[in-house]
């Protein structure tokens, strides 16, 4: 591992519609552009045909093809009298990102806290299909820190918040999520994750060079659905195997209040109440 301050692990005033230079030179990158362009402008306000043709000054053909395309994944929709509106595919996403929004506006104080309490960077990170990504990350006063990038995408069995989020997952639902990653000896890769279910926590110990220890924990909804998941990580120097026994419970506490926040009730609880 490089010794420094910091390691990463993970690697217009236009209206809508326009464009007022275009740097890319590849055919490719300029239809994709065109494409966004007409987006825009669709969301902007139902548009036709026509209208954008001369918009962007293309040919029927080709404005028909990109309006297609677009509607072929529900990006738009075309009337039958031939407007174009903006897609139910739109509204998916904008509602996902707004899930994503709050749930990141609730945890970051919690992520904070954790990390100041910890000493170690605090991560936040949710599933998308196979893989987990990274959401964001609060900072501690390390000497040498995990950086993860927000965005970052890695196969669900390959980190410590993947495998939080695979917590729920049946036995043969982790064995294809396990050979698809490539691991070795599946059968004591789900054992584990089996005793991590119980224990509602994963401890993950990285493989050589970099060995990076992490504790993860995943965030539940008021379903009880696991929706995120958090983690604190370092190199194994500075968080072995006894002090993630220590700190485990610090990242189980504050994966439950970020669910609490979210609407969920333990089961002890529920049974309680």
């Amino acid at each position: 591992m490089k010794q420094s301050d910091r390691t990463n692990h993970e690697p217009a005033d236009a209206a809508p519609g326009v464009r007022k230079e275009r740097k890319s030179g590849t055919a490719g990158a300029q239809t994709l552009e065109r494409g966004l362009d007409m987006l825009e402008l669709i969301v902007a306000r139902p548009t036709r045909m026509p209208a954008l043709i001369r918009q962007y000054g293309l040919s029927k053909t080709t404005t028909w093809r990109l309006v297609q395309a677009l509607a072929d994944r529900r990006f738009v929709t075309v009337s039958t009298s031939g407007e174009v509106h903006a897609g139910p595919k739109l509204l998916q996403l904008g509602a996902r990102t707004q899930e994503q929004t709050d749930l990141l506006l609730i945890a970051r104080r919690h992520l904070d806290d954790l990390a100041a309490e910890t000493g170690h960077s605090a991560f936040l990170g949710r599933r998308d299909g196979d893989y987990s990504v990274h959401l964001h990350r609060s900072s501690a006063n390390e000497r040498v820190a995990v950086t993860t990038a927000p965005g970052t995408r890695r196969r669900l069995p390959e980190t410590s918040l993947g495998k939080a989020l695979l917590l729920d997952d049946s036995p043969a639902a982790l064995e294809t999520a396990a050979r698809a990653a490539g691991l070795a000896n599946i059968p004591q890769w789900i054992a584990d994750m089996q005793r991590s279910t119980a224990e509602r926590t994963v401890l993950n110990q990285g493989p050589p060079p970099d060995c990076i220890h992490a504790i993860a924990a995943p965030i539940r909804d008021v379903s009880g659905r696991i929706v995120a998941a958090i983690s604190i990580a370092s190199p194994s120097a500075y968080l072995g195997e006894e002090r993630m026994r220590i700190l485990a419970p610090s990242v189980r506490d504050a994966a439950t209040t970020i669910s609490r926040a979210l609407g969920w009730m333990p089961p002890e609880e529920a049974a309680d109440g």
